[in-house]
């Protein structure tokens, strides 16, 4: 088997055990705040928007620094440092005893992790350019594998040995994708520029232009969309059951859908860029995810609000795959660290702002309007994509041919 193949597997299997660990409790911080004494509606919901959103801002200014680093020091030590700073952060959270303190946690959280951009950056640098749209989407399945598993168990396993317990278990899980990392993973060998690019230079003002450009602005209006309603999902299902009891288990279930349809759109979805227009895909994708999500703020019943809320994050998982996928194509291998660290910015600026705009909307209207904002918000980020690439099309010609060489 060759390299690129065996560092794909390894870091798929890495990233589902990483990202188990981190989602044994991490969708459930709106009921582990409560235990921590935090009741009010308004300040419960003030502190599920700060919390959600302090790692984000920190990460989005770390990640270009890490990806330069990896490039320099070399892949594999990155996600060593993302998985081994899960670790501790996971166990530390569980012996807080305020939620200033976990806020804390969180903020430095996003200092030290950031596992799904050092494994996208590793499987991207050794990669074959024709295999890049699968191997990013079949990478990105391990993580919404992970997130479909984590919740799922831990919200069963919270419900009968506290959230404290599995904090620590979550911990040790992604102490185990470390092991594996350290293992089994080995450098990537820099594939090659191909003919066409032989002797181009690469420079940080390149990110600055098409298709760039292009691509980390609609990677912030997606992740501004998607995140909006993320962090109050725990109190929607528990407003609607009326009770705490239960309500962990039930989110788990939800959360745990959520993750096996993105995986899935990982694995389908997104290698459809291997052999189509990746701007007109995404897209596309875009578009039915934005339709389907319309109707689920005036879905009233459970089960109805689930249904579209998880096709609807179907079609929106193959987006992320196809867009890397578009920049990696038009960067050297030695100079992708750098490249998904600043994706990792923008789409950690989107991540940041959504939750605070999120809570100021559920303390405003109610929890429910965070899913009519979502909606808006993702038609905002198709209008994004269009007019972007309008625009591209109608630039110099260089920039043209560009683009239709992908």
């Amino acid at each position: 088997m060759k390299q690129w193949k065996r560092n794909l597997f390894a870091a798929w299997f890495a990233q589902i055990f990483s990202l188990i660990g981190f989602g044994f409790v991490m969708p459930f911080l709106p009921y582990y705040i409560q235990e921590l004494g935090v009741t009010s509606p308004e300040s419960l919901r003030a502190w599920v928007g700060w919390i959600s959103a302090a790692p984000a801002l920190v990460m989005g200014i770390m990640a270009p620094v890490w990806g330069i680093l990896a490039d320099r020091l070399g892949r594999k030590a990155m996600i060593l440092r993302a998985m081994a700073g899960g670790t501790v952060i996971m166990a530390l959270i569980a012996t807080a005893r305020s939620v200033q303190a976990v806020f804390i946690l969180r903020t430095v959280q996003g200092l030290f992790t950031g596992t799904i951009t050092a494994a996208a950056t590793l499987v991207a640098s050794g990669t074959p350019e024709e295999r890049l749209s699968y191997s990013l989407g079949f990478l990105s399945s391990s993580t919404f594998i992970g997130f479909s598993l984590g919740p799922f168990v831990g919200g069963l396993l919270s419900e009968y040995t506290g959230y404290q317990t599995t904090f620590y278990i979550g911990a040790g899980i992604i102490a185990l994708a470390f092991v594996l990392v350290l293992l089994l993973v080995r450098e990537p060998e820099v594939e090659p520029l191909n003919a066409k690019r032989r002797g181009r230079r690469h420079s940080l003002k390149d990110l600055f232009r098409q298709p760039f450009l292009t691509v980390f602005i609609c990677l912030f209006a997606l992740r501004f969309a998607r995140a909006l309603p993320a962090p109050f999902l725990p109190l929607y299902v528990q407003q609607i059951r009326g009770t705490l009891t239960g309500a962990s288990a039930l989110t788990g279930f939800i959360s745990a859908a959520l993750g096996a349809v993105t995986a899935a759109a990982g694995l389908t979805l997104a290698r459809l860029g291997d052999r189509h227009d990746k701007t007109r895909l995404a897209a596309g994708f875009l578009a039915v995810g934005a339709a389907v999500s319309l109707p689920i703020f005036f879905a009233e019943r459970l089960w109805l609000f689930s249904l579209l809320y998880v096709l609807a994050t179907f079609w929106l998982g193959g987006v992320e795959p196809v867009l890397q996928s578009l920049t990696s194509v038009h960067t050297p291998a030695g100079k992708r660290g750098l490249l998904f660290g600043v994706q990792a910015t923008m789409a950690s600026l989107g991540w940041f702002l959504a939750p605070i705009v999120g809570s100021r909307i559920t303390i405003r209207f109610s929890i429910e309007h965070a899913f009519l904002a979502y909606s808006l918000a993702l038609f905002g980020a198709l209008l994004t994509v269009v007019v972007l690439t309008l625009i591209l099309s109608r630039g110099p010609r260089a920039a043209r041919d560009e683009l239709k060489r992908t």
